[in-house]
């Protein structure tokens, strides 16, 4: 199952990111020539600065199988839970800032009613 697993990864990579760069560069050297060269390094040198960066880092170690499927389920799930614990407590504060709303303005229409 892993090597299915990177065999799909590799394939997505190559089909989506590799493929139209390596396009692209053939019909700038076709049209541009020999001009093209610092092109294909300008090319190469970003390739290499994103693969050695956090991206490349996190693609290595999902190939490598560093981090499985269920890791990240499992940091993701906690991640929403600490967020839904959040909006309930914003909703709690809303409430309650409309409650104090609503109090000031019947305080307001009763006569003799003061702020």
């Amino acid at each position: 199952m892993k090597g299915e697993e990177i065999t799909g990864a590799l394939a997505v990579v190559g089909l989506f990111i590799v493929a139209p760069l390596a396009g692209a560069l053939i019909v700038a050297t076709v049209k541009l020539g020999p001009v093209a060269v610092p092109i294909w390094i300008a090319a190469a040198v970003a390739g290499a600065v994103v693969m050695k960066g956090p991206l490349g880092q996190a693609v290595a170690s999902r190939l490598r199988g560093d981090v499985t499927a269920e890791d990240l389920q499992g940091d993701t799930l906690g991640e929403l839970e600490e967020l839904r614990a959040r909006v309930a407590e914003l909703e709690e504060r809303q409430d309650f800032s409309e409650r104090m709303l609503a109090q000031k303005g019947e305080a307001m229409k009763l006569p003799g009613g003061g702020a």
